[in-house]
C-alpha cells in the first residue's frame, strides 16, 4: 500500500511538470522575441570611418566559392560618447580586387541609421535608409 501512495504522488507531480515547463518555455520565448525587437530603440545618424573586406564562402554543392564582401565601420554618438559598429555594405563579388577598390573608396554620406539600446548605447544595429 505504501508503493501505491508513492506512485500516486509521482503521477500528481508529473501532471504539474509539463504545464509548468510549457509556461516557462513560452515566457522565455516571449522575452527573446521582445529582446530581439529593436524597432522601439532610438535612432541616430552615423559616419563611415573605415571599411574592410571580408571573405565568405558560398557552398553550392561540391565546391566552395570564395565571395568577398565590403563592410563599413560606422561611428555614432549618444550623448558625448562615440560608439562603433560594423555594417554590411551590400557589395559582394568573387573578384577580390574589385571589392578591395570598392572598399577603399569611402562614402561621404552614411547610408544607415543606427538604432541603439537606450539602456546600453554600445548595443547598436545598423538599419539601411530607405
Amino acid at each position: 500500500m505504501l508503493n501505491h501512495g508513492k506512485k500516486h504522488h509521482a503521477t500528481k507531480h508529473k501532471r504539474w511538470t509539463v504545464p509548468l515547463l510549457l509556461c516557462i518555455i513560452a515566457a522565455v520565448s516571449i522575452y527573446v522575441v521582445h529582446l530581439g525587437n529593436t524597432d522601439s530603440w532610438p535612432e541616430t545618424g552615423c559616419t563611415v570611418t573605415s571599411s574592410r573586406v571580408v571573405k565568405d564562402y558560398l557552398d553550392p554543392g561540391r565546391r566552395a566559392i570564395a565571395l568577398y564582401k565590403v563592410e563599413y565601420e560606422l561611428r555614432y554618438t549618444v550623448g558625448t560618447r562615440n560608439y562603433y559598429i560594423w555594417a554590411k555594405s551590400g557589395t559582394a563579388d568573387v573578384d577580390q580586387r574589385f571589392i578591395q577598390d570598392r572598399a577603399s573608396s569611402l562614402r561621404d554620406e552614411c547610408d544607415f541609421r543606427i538604432r541603439y539600446n537606450p539602456s546600453r548605447p554600445s548595443e547598436g544595429v545598423a538599419v539601411r535608409k530607405h
